[in-house]
């Protein structure tokens, strides 16, 4: 009788087991296909421009790798950087620096703030530290038919290859420059990131711009982050328009002031 126990209670749990390991293995081939991106990013070396072949910003204008429209070629020399090569803090045309407003998503890394991932089943979580925004990338989502435009538009995302995050965003408004230099875009712009983790302290940006409104072409550009040693979020900073201001009167305008003739 014990004997008989014995064998229907082994019976039992094997066939508990079967489908308990199978259910085991399903998960551990999805996760091995979904890369790591946790940690402390910060992208670097500084840039200027969004422009891969310029990224210094000389020649804002002349990139061979910019494809502008006339019109955006002419916004983008209509406007004051505050930085780079052709600056002028004093009388900037930086909707950043003028009015605080949101950065663009691709100027957000060329600020000295560090980034982070969270990942979920259904979501990934960007977090900056710059003007403490955040990014909620929908996993195997669907966009909206008509989003409203929106500073950082609509983002769904998927997982490539393995070792790649990639996020697809449309939806945007048309009020942020791309980056310090005052590169434009339209609310037609379509925004593709591919975050590929290629060791462990570092992480690629590729990122292809669609914007038939502003481009003659679809362009690329790449940023490169080193995972960062000092905790996220303890250097947290914000745009401030009274600070901005601030600045301006006491360091920026002097600075440029014509000095008056000596008597």
């Amino acid at each position: 009788m014990q004997v008989c126990l014995r064998s229907a209670v082994i019976v039992f749990l094997a066939l508990r087991c079967v489908p308990f390991a199978h259910a085991q293995n399903l998960p551990v081939q999805n996760v091995s296909k979904i890369p790591d991106l946790s940690g402390n990013w910060l992208a670097g070396p500084a840039v200027q421009s969004i422009s891969f072949a310029d990224p210094a910003g000389k020649m804002r204008g002349k990139e061979p790798d910019i494809p502008y429209q006339p019109w955006s070629l002419q916004k983008t020399l209509s406007e004051y950087p505050a930085t780079g090569p052709d600056n002028r803090y004093d009388v900037t045309t930086d909707p950043w620096i003028n009015y605080c407003e949101p950065p663009a998503l691709w100027r957000i890394y060329i600020q000295p703030g560090r980034t982070s991932f969270v990942q979920t089943p259904d979501a990934v979580y960007i977090l900056h530290e710059v003007m403490q925004q955040f990014r909620i990338v929908r996993l195997n989502g669907t966009h909206p038919k008509d989003p409203d435009p929106t500073w950082w538009g609509d983002s769904i995302g998927w997982y490539e290859n393995g070792d790649t995050l990639v996020v697809d965003s449309i939806g945007f408004n048309d009020k942020t420059w791309l980056d310090q230099l005052g590169h434009p875009h339209t609310e037609q712009m379509h925004y593709i990131e591919r975050y590929r983790r290629v060791d462990a302290g570092t992480l690629e940006l590729e990122v292809t711009i669609d914007d038939p409104g502003a481009y003659t072409r679809p362009f690329t550009t790449k940023r490169t982050f080193k995972m960062a040693t000092t905790p996220f979020m303890q250097n947290p900073w914000v745009c401030s328009v009274r600070e901005n201001n601030e600045h301006k009167a006491n360091l920026a305008t002097p600075a440029v002031a014509t000095p008056s003739t000596a008597k």
